[in-house]
């Protein structure tokens, strides 16, 4: 995990009073605790601005030959109360469990993609995502937040 997400997770704890616990969690899909312990699960997705939606990640494998794990919201899901997605402009706060049933809903229009791995770019990272239109996203958040 590279320094800048820290720092910008960091930086949203601040700004929402919620303590940041330096990735001890992050393998359990949660990044920081709020004062009631709730559990938050943070991911950044700048992309999102160009797409109008949020990758919202549920499995990934290495290669075509390995298994899938269940990664990013696929682990949140279980483990964490809230996800938020950042970019630059907002901060889109929404429970877990709303927005695993805006994926259930979809199971139809399951969406498998496939994105550079951020540590390697010659190599591949294989994902099974939902994709979210950021207006989707906006409904189902309890909180959505303007960055200045």
């Amino acid at each position: 995990m590279s320094d800048s997400i820290i720092e910008r997770e960091r930086a949203v704890a601040e700004l929402m009073g919620w303590k940041h616990l330096e990735g001890i969690h992050k393998n359990d899909g949660w990044d920081m605790i709020a004062p009631n312990g709730e559990k938050i699960a943070i991911r950044f997705d700048e992309l999102s601005l160009e797409t109008e939606a949020h990758y919202l990640e549920l499995e990934q494998r290495e290669d075509r030959n390995s298994k899938w794990k269940s990664s990013g919201f696929g682990i949140a899901r279980k483990n964490a109360d809230w996800w938020v997605m950042a970019n630059s402009e907002k901060l889109y706060v929404a429970t877990t469990k709303k927005l695993w049933t805006i994926v259930k809903k979809s199971k139809d229009r399951e969406e498998r993609h496939s994105r550079r791995n951020i540590s390697d770019p010659d190599k591949r990272l294989f994902s099974r995502a939902h994709i979210v239109s950021i207006d989707e996203l906006e409904q189902c958040c309890l909180l959505v937040v303007k960055n200045n």
